[in-house]
């Protein structure tokens, strides 16, 4: 029995992980390989001058927390798709993401290519 459980959990795990991603991307489609990049030296720049962004110590260069009043919240440079990106971002999250997309002269777009701010 023990093991017919630990073999479903192993087969849900994937999905009780899962999250919705907000791109910020200069691209069309986020995820196209070619394209318009925002560069690791224009990302760096960009953290240089915001101080709610900050590296996270804790884990790879490419990674990096947003402190908002309220959260703080992951971010990650991603130097393949020339992105930065967070999972399942919360309202002021996705604002913060809008103005550092303005920022670099891009935007937000969510996994399935819908751009930030959503019209209603």
């Amino acid at each position: 029995m023990k093991l017919i459980f630990a073999a479903f959990l192993a087969m849900i795990s994937q999905f009780v992980y899962a999250g919705y991603d907000l791109h910020i991307t200069k691209k069309d489609f986020w995820a196209d390989e070619n394209g318009p990049c925002i560069s690791r030296e224009e990302w760096s720049n960009y953290v240089k001058t915001d101080r709610q962004v900050q590296r996270d110590n804790e884990n790879s260069t490419d990674d990096f927390l947003v402190s908002l009043e309220l959260e703080q919240f992951p971010v990650w440079y991603n130097p393949d798709l020339c992105e930065i990106y967070t999972k399942a971002p919360s309202k002021n999250a996705i604002n913060k993401l809008i103005k550092i997309s303005e920022a670099l002269g891009a935007r937000v777009q969510g996994d399935d290519g819908e751009s930030y701010p959503l019209t209603p």
